[in-house]
């Protein structure tokens, strides 16, 4: 075979393509026929005799159910409710209970809304606005009366205890501390020194310094 020649190689291909292409195709147009006449002579007219059915022994019976049976009952059962049971409460609201509704809410505000209205406005509020002014003033002048009953209580702490005490620590304390320091605790301390300077020197003569 010569590979060379475009043209043969394509023939080959075609022919091989064509052996396996075409017995798929015969099964594929052979099945869309069978297909076709099923639908036609079979499945459509089923289908047609199924719906003519369904039409006549179903949907026509539910309609003509529903036109003269359900709806006129149901238009029936509607008059009976609105004649024995919506007409009689629409009137019994409207003529009765409206009404008593309305003479007992006149009462209520005549006998306890209104007097008190008139108790709180004229009565209850005003006393309660001049007690709490009168609260109010009364915290303010016992705040200050606290105040000043504070500074007078400083004052005389500190006149008849604070005064007196400092004036005892500058004239007595003070001056005592600094004759103590000096003529007591100075001259002590002077002494100590010189005795633990002669204890020291008395130790070095008797055991010698330390080696």
């Amino acid at each position: 075979m010569n590979t060379e020649n475009p043209g043969c190689l394509t023939g080959v291909a075609r022919a091989v393509a064509l052996v396996i292409v075409l017995p798929v195709r015969l099964v594929w147009d052979a099945f869309a026929f069978l297909m076709k006449q099923l639908w036609r002579w079979i499945l459509a007219p089923v289908g047609r005799a199924l719906g003519w059915l369904i039409h006549y022994l179903v949907v026509i019976p539910l309609r003509f159910l529903w036109e003269w049976v359900v709806v006129p009952v149901g238009r029936a059962l509607w008059w009976v409710i609105d004649l024995l049971v919506v007409t009689p409460l629409t009137w019994l609201w409207r003529w009765v209970l409206l009404p008593v509704l309305e003479a007992l809410w006149w009462v209520v505000d005549l006998l306890v809304v209104t007097p008190l209205s008139w108790l709180w406005r004229y009565v209850l509020a005003p006393v309660a606005r001049a007690v709490g002014a009168a609260l109010a003033w009364a915290w303010d002048i016992a705040g200050r009366i606290s105040r000043a009953v504070g500074r007078a209580i400083g004052w005389v702490l500190w006149n008849v205890i604070g005064r007196p005490l400092a004036w005892v620590y500058r004239a007595v304390l003070i001056p005592v501390g600094h004759w103590l320091r000096a003529w007591v605790w100075r001259p002590v301390a002077a002494a100590a020194r010189a005795v633990r300077t002669a204890a020291r020197e008395v130790r070095i003569a008797l055991f010698g310094g330390p080696r």
